[in-house]
C-alpha cells in the first residue's frame, strides 16, 4: 500500500479513536445521571459495552496502520 494513502488512513483512524473516547465518556455521564435519577440503566450500560467493543476495534485498526507505516518507512 502507498505510504501517503496509509498515512491518510492512519490520520482518520486516530480521529475515530479520539471520537470513540469522547463518546464513551459521554455515555458514562449519561449512565451516572440515570443512576442518580433512579432510572433503569441496563440499555445505557449495554450501549456503553457496544461502544467499548467498537473502540477496541478502532484501536486495533489504528495500531495495524501504525505498524504498516513503519514497514513502509523502514522496510526490512
Amino acid at each position: 500500500m502507498d505510504l501517503v494513502v496509509t498515512l491518510d488512513q492512519l490520520r482518520e483512524a486516530r480521529r475515530f479513536v479520539t471520537d470513540g473516547e469522547q463518546c464513551m465518556v459521554a455515555q458514562r455521564k449519561i449512565i451516572e445521571w440515570l443512576e442518580h435519577k433512579g432510572y433503569d440503566t441496563l440499555d445505557a450500560i449495554l450501549f456503553l459495552q457496544y461502544l467499548e467493543e467498537m473502540q477496541d476495534e478502532y484501536v486495533a485498526h489504528r495500531d495495524r496502520l501504525e505498524q504498516q507505516v513503519l514497514c513502509l518507512v523502514r522496510p526490512e
